[in-house]
């Protein structure tokens, strides 16, 4: 009797040595692991287009891992407010890319929170490179004046200052040349943390990327509208109309927080006639009823487009939502 309790309690001994030697083993490597994957770059992004953007410059480059912030939904990518999720990625970034111009109004934020945290601003980068020649912001910077003098007389002032209190129109990726120039923004900026086998890969990915950037199809439309009068609904549509040289000469920025008077809605209808206005750029999900008074009331007909900021987007996918956009031009004309 007495050997056999021997025997168990030898037995129940051996048992636990062998659990515990398996458990430290997976905990050794688990561990491993862990720092190795702590040893990675980690670049994170604060929207999809510099996301697609960053995925295309660090293609194949070991090392590095890229993850994006969360997305809104719905609502204006200005007033975005980052989660606890989102804070805690950051803790651990190495990099964060951001469009930049204001479109990001957490930002500041961010850097007080992180004040080490490398940032690749690709906006600034752009301005201070003379990378905005030509560009047309202007035009909603001087919209918003004329709204501020004109809801002076308005009860709904306050709500327009609020919508448009982050200055000028900083959608710069939906024009693909100035999309260009963000790549090439996030390839440098990265360019100063990579070791120089790296830097060969970045440089070439980036060059690489620009090149298919540079035969985006505009479905001819560039040559269509040369010159031509348009109205939008979306600042961001403002891009897309000097892609292709349009004109913006009517603009209501729409989004789920603008409120809009009878006497605006008047004042754009009759822009629309005045300027022999036959299409409107316009975001389905805040332009839709707006789009079908339009209709109802002049003989322009409304487009709607995708602006790339809600929803969830791959490398390729940029490419594909501009044809895209051009194509449906194309198709109301």
């Amino acid at each position: 009797m007495k050997k056999n309790k021997y025997l168990f309690v030898l037995l129940l001994l051996i048992s636990i040595t062998v659990v515990c030697s398996v458990g430290t083993f997976f905990y050794v490597k688990l561990n491993n692991r862990q720092i190795a994957s702590d040893d990675e770059i980690l670049v994170m992004t604060s929207c999809n287009p510099v996301y697609i953007a960053t995925l295309n410059v660090l293609d194949r480059v070991e090392g590095y891992s890229v993850q994006n912030l969360s997305q809104p939904t719905t609502g204006c990518l200005h007033d975005y407010t980052l989660t606890t999720e989102d804070m805690k990625n950051l803790s651990k970034a190495d990099v964060l890319v951001v469009n930049g111009g204001g479109m990001e109004g957490y930002l500041d934020d961010v850097i007080e929170a992180y004040p080490d945290l490398r940032i690749i601003n690709t906006y600034e980068d752009i301005e201070h490179s003379n990378g905005f020649v030509g560009m047309d912001s202007y035009l909603i910077e001087e919209e918003d004046e004329e709204h501020e003098e004109h809801e002076e007389h308005e009860e709904h002032e306050e709500v327009e200052e609020h919508h448009h209190d982050h200055g000028a129109n900083s959608h710069i990726w939906m024009d693909e040349r100035l999309f260009q120039c963000q790549v090439m923004s996030i390839a440098n900026g990265l360019m100063e943390l990579a070791h120089d086998s790296e830097k060969t890969v970045i440089a070439d990915n980036a060059k690489k990327y620009i090149g298919q950037l540079e035969v985006i199809d505009k479905q001819g439309m560039d040559k269509v509208f040369t010159g031509a009068n348009v109205a939008i609904l979306h600042e961001a549509f403002a891009y897309t109309a000097q892609s292709i040289g349009a004109n913006v000469v009517a603009i209501m920025d729409l989004d789920e927080e603008r409120q809009v008077s009878a006497g605006e809605v008047s004042e754009f209808l009759d822009a629309i006639q005045a300027n022999d206005i036959n299409i409107v750029f316009a975001e389905y999900d805040y332009g839709n009823a707006m789009g079908k008074l339009i209709e109802e009331q002049t003989d322009a007909k409304v487009v709607y487009l995708e602006t790339l900021v809600h929803g969830q987007y791959g490398a390729d996918d940029y490419v594909k939502v501009i044809n895209q956009n051009y194509k449906l031009i194309s198709e109301k004309l």
